[in-house]
């Protein structure tokens, strides 16, 4: 993109993969963002406040390696949540990353609806810690996905079944 001169035509291939089904209404959601994984589910918390999903059952927490490293939360705080942040090196808010909050929070809830979307690593552990508390969810990979059509595999993920 950077070879390109304003007004060149480009062709893009988007968005791919399966979208997060709507908010479980009467329940408590916790919002699990690693690194790129802020933008997705900002958007569907914005749509879910839009429809009016009440803003205080959302719990956010966004985490990356540092402070620098994180997205910009304030389009949050304009829905009416506070995020939770975590960085692995403590440089802002929690010292430790989103899944090891949770495992020190989980307990505070009772039978969220779990959504992620971040690095594989993350979802991994996420994926971990949500069997273990027998707690189902939805997790999205956020990766370099170069074709689109699953040939070069950039795309394809093992998963157990539900």
């Amino acid at each position: 993109m950077a070879a390109k001169i304003p007004g060149q035509k480009v062709h893009l291939l988007g968005p791919l993969g399966n979208g997060f089904p709507p908010l479980a209404t009467g329940r408590e959601i916790i919002m699990a963002a690693g690194g790129v994984g802020l933008p997705p589910l900002y958007f569907l918390v914005k749509k879910s406040i839009e429809a009016g999903f009440p803003a205080q059952k959302i719990t956010f927490i966004s985490g990356a390696k540092t402070r620098s490293e994180l997205l910009d939360e304030r389009g949050l705080f304009d829905l009416g949540i506070k995020p939770i942040i975590c960085t692995d090196d403590g440089s802002d808010g929690f010292k430790g990353t989103v899944v090891d909050f949770l495992k020190n929070n989980l307990s505070n809830y009772t039978k969220p609806s779990f959504y992620a979307c971040g690095p594989s690593a993350m979802l991994e552990a996420a994926d971990k810690l949500l069997l273990e508390r027998n707690l189902s969810g939805y997790l999205s990979l956020e990766a370099l996905m170069p074709c689109g059509y699953g040939v070069c595999s950039g795309c394809a993920v093992r998963v157990h079944p539900p």
